[in-house]
């Protein structure tokens, strides 16, 4: 009977220890996972606020040029006859350049919340 109760323990035993080592690999793994996904964020932060910003300079240099090329367009219709859009040489590169400004702004503000965004895995194909 000492036997097969000491048999019993040592499969009992064997089992637990199975499990045990199941479980703590799937969990290393978990936590593997997210070691490599901090270091991960870790790098591409950067890249992502270059990124960023690089887009900001973009938008900005593009609302910039409107601004100019309205501006040139008034000032031909001017120069043309067209004396009611006198004022408009004045008001709009104020209006127009606060508007870029203001938009540019509000993009450099958000440009590291926008880095710090986690990327959505892609499914593997």
């Amino acid at each position: 009977m000492d036997k097969k109760v000491t048999r019993i323990a040592l499969v009992v035993l064997a089992l637990c220890f199975i499990f045990t080592t199941i479980s703590y690999s799937a969990e290393s793994q978990t936590a593997g996972q997210k070691v490599k996904g901090f270091w991960q964020k870790l790098f591409n932060y950067p890249a992502n606020v270059t990124q960023e910003s690089a887009a900001v300079v973009a938008d900005t240099a593009k609302g910039g040029v409107g601004v100019v090329t309205k501006e040139v367009k008034t000032l031909g219709q001017v120069t043309s006859g067209d004396v009611e859009k006198t004022k408009d040489l004045v008001i709009e590169p104020v209006t127009g350049t606060a508007d870029v400004t203001v938009k540019a702004v509000q993009a450099t503000a958000a440009v590291p919340a926008n880095a710090a965004k986690e990327e959505t895995p892609k499914a593997n194909q």
